[in-house]
């Protein structure tokens, strides 16, 4: 047999053998920390009178270890994703003193190493022309996420922008009555044109599993603080 034919013909033999035995694709998930991993209202609303205005993210970041708790079916859900070889990444608009602390707080709490710049970035929102707007889609997109996951209306923006699936996790209603839905707005206040919707309204959209960005909304059962 003519050697060129034979080395041809062991290519595409293995070539075809590849797309048989490939591993499946793997997927690059992102997370949002507030109120999606951790349900942090409460080391928000123990902050020190004298580190609200601004507020002290040192001191949040270092504290999340004695006020906030994981919540659980988010948590399953990184697991999910980890066991089946996919990348998770964490992403908060808060700003980065102490991120060292939290990075700790989180691997102790997921039970692997999260490292900031590694798996853990600090995205603070921006200021233009007097309104804060997220930062995140530029995080997404350097790390070329396929999934993100929060709570926020925010991160369903910052997914869009950046081309990335957005996927809706469910406030618990706790968070809801300290600090609004933050769904459409916060619907503590609809009756604007900027906040137009109820909380009923809030309800028909959870129902039909599809928000208002056309985002996926990802309900999570899970009983909360007691």
């Amino acid at each position: 047999m003519n050697r060129k034919i034979l080395i041809k013909g062991i290519i595409v033999y293995l070539f075809y053998l590849s797309l048989i035995t490939a591993q499946p694709g793997i997927l690059n998930v992102g997370f949002d920390i507030d109120d999606t991993i951790l349900f942090s209202r409460d080391v928000f609303l123990s902050l020190p009178d004298d580190k609200r205005d601004p507020v002290d993210y040192g001191w949040i970041n270092s504290h999340d270890k004695y006020f906030s708790l994981f919540i659980t079916p988010t948590v399953e859900l990184v697991d999910y994703f980890r066991s089946n070889g996919h990348n998770v990444f964490f992403l908060t608009a808060r700003p980065g003193p102490q991120g060292k602390i939290l990075a700790e707080f989180l691997s102790n709490g997921l039970g692997f190493l999260v490292k900031v710049n590694k798996n853990l970035f600090f995205s603070p929102k921006e200021t233009i022309k007097g309104k804060r707007y997220t930062t995140k889609h530029r995080l997404m997109k350097r790390l070329k996420l396929d999934l993100f996951y929060g709570d926020a209306d925010t991160d369903m923006i910052a997914a869009i922008k950046a081309g990335v699936h957005p996927v809706r996790i469910v406030r618990h209603e706790t968070s809801i009555v300290e600090y609004g839905s933050n769904y459409f707005g916060n619907t503590n206040n609809g009756n604007s044109a900027q906040t137009p919707f109820t909380k009923d309204d809030l309800k028909l959209f959870y129902n039909s599993n599809v928000g208002i960005f056309g985002e996926s909304i990802y309900p999570i059962i899970w009983t909360g603080p007691k």
